[in-house]
């Protein structure tokens, strides 16, 4: 057993070295996800130039963590590398959508189908929250066209149909379910607000039309009666 130090020796070197990739992998992921989130506030907040700039950022931070890792599978197939890699699809998609343009592809933006699926179901949350804004500036067929994406995006996601094994798809499915069907509801009780406040505007036009010929008829009445000469009634 003359070479039994030796050997553990390697090995112990091996697993440090791995823990010191692991720990740098952790940092990455971190600011990743950091750098996502500040994305998908600044298109909220309409600063579109931040956003690309802080999606270009993470997207470059994805790709030395690909990188980092891709010579340990655990580490690579780990859940927070799924989970940044996530968080970026969830802004690139958000982003493409804000400007108009089509969502990227997955091999466009260099991340693995499994986190672009999971990271397109994050999107129905930030789809429903820019409905809920548009609402709320009674931006009513914006609202109505957010909530075609969110559904849109159901209708391909319900598609996936494996086990959890393979792609942790199943909670996300109904996740967006849910959503769709609050928003639906929240969208149609606000359509139904809008219906009341203009029927209550047009019935009170009506009611300011009656009460301005009632004025108008008083006062030509006021008016006849004073024009009455008492020596011709006598």
């Amino acid at each position: 057993m003359k070479n039994l130090d030796k050997i553990v020796d390697k090995i112990e070197k091996s697993i440090d070295d791995k823990d010191k990739i692991r720990e740098k992998a952790l940092r990455y992921s971190r600011e990743i996800i950091i750098g996502c989130r500040k994305a998908i506030q600044n298109i909220h907040q309409i600063h579109m130039k931040n956003a690309k700039n802080n999606i270009k950022k993470s997207s470059d931070k994805l790709q030395d963590l690909y990188g980092l890792t891709k010579e340990h599978p655990d580490l690579y197939h780990a859940g927070f590398v799924e989970n940044a890699a996530q968080e970026l699809v969830e802004a690139s998609c958000l982003y493409n959508v804000m400007r108009g343009r089509d969502l990227p592809d997955p091999d466009e933006i260099q991340t693995t189908y499994s986190s672009y699926l999971l990271g397109l179901c994050d999107l129905v949350g930030e789809l429903r929250r820019t409905a809920l804004d548009s609402i709320r500036c009674g931006k009513a067929k914006k609202a109505d066209s957010y909530l075609d994406m969110m559904e849109e995006i159901y209708d391909v996601i319900i598609r996936f149909d494996y086990p959890s094994g393979l792609i942790p798809i199943k909670k996300k499915q109904d996740m967006i379910r849910s959503l769709i069907e609050k928003t639906r509801g929240e969208l149609a009780v606000a359509s139904c607000e809008r219906r009341i406040e203009y029927r209550t505007d047009e019935f009170r036009g009506m009611l300011d039309k009656v009460n301005y010929s009632n004025k108008k008829k008083k006062s030509r009445k006021k008016n006849a009666n004073s024009d009455l000469d008492i020596d011709d009634i006598w």
